[in-house]
């Protein structure tokens, strides 16, 4: 074998694994619907969540936004103006996680809508789902009902005191950048070391 097919050989491999990554991206994934148990009247869900609060959507932060690679299941931070509260919100602004999408059982909120807002605690953050009696204020009349008047938020929080979001562009991304650059590195360095011998 000469060296031409050695170093041909080498370049073929490295395309080979630069599209890699690519190539397992576009395999089928599988996905799974959401599935809820029925839900409980309002007492019962007041009960069983951390947090019930009624408020306004006023910023909706997805870290993912600009990723590589998204999943349903990425967190969205959904930023309230809360109005009221019934249990374990005291703060005049709170944040709350769901998933991206219904598909992972994440709420998807809308912009400068108003909720009444169940939600639970999970490794510090509060976290809402599909699974709960979240919905739009405007059609929560039987839960209002049920819970009776909320009270005021006393603690003032602002805006600054709980930005959580960094810009980054997604670790996915960064991942696939190194790993491109050791491959390339790495092909180079085979490359110069075979033209030398």
């Amino acid at each position: 074998m000469n060296k031409g097919d050695d170093t041909m050989k080498i370049k073929l491999l490295i395309v080979f694994l630069l599209m890699l990554p690519f190539i397992f991206n576009l395999t089928a994934n599988s996905s799974y619907a959401c599935s809820c148990v029925p839900l409980g009247v309002p007492e019962e869900e007041l009960d069983k969540s951390n947090f019930v609060f009624s408020g306004k959507v006023i910023d909706i932060h997805d870290s993912n936004k600009d990723a590589f690679e998204q999943s349903s299941a990425d967190l969205l931070e959904v930023r309230f103006e809360v109005s009221n509260t019934w249990k374990g919100v005291t703060e005049t602004q709170v944040i709350v996680y769901s998933e991206r999408d219904s598909a992972s059982c994440g709420f998807e909120f809308n912009l400068n809508d108003e909720y009444l807002v169940y939600g639970n605690e999970h490794d510090g953050q509060i976290m809402v789902n599909l699974c709960s009696r979240t919905t739009l204020f405007a059609d929560a009349s039987t839960d209002l009902a049920a819970l009776g008047d909320g009270e005021k938020p006393t603690e003032s929080i602002s805006s600054e005191a709980l930005d959580t979001h960094e810009t980054s562009m997604g670790l996915p991304l960064t991942i696939f950048t190194v790993v491109a650059l050791i491959i390339i590195s790495g092909g180079y360095w085979i490359v110069l070391k075979k033209s030398r011998e």
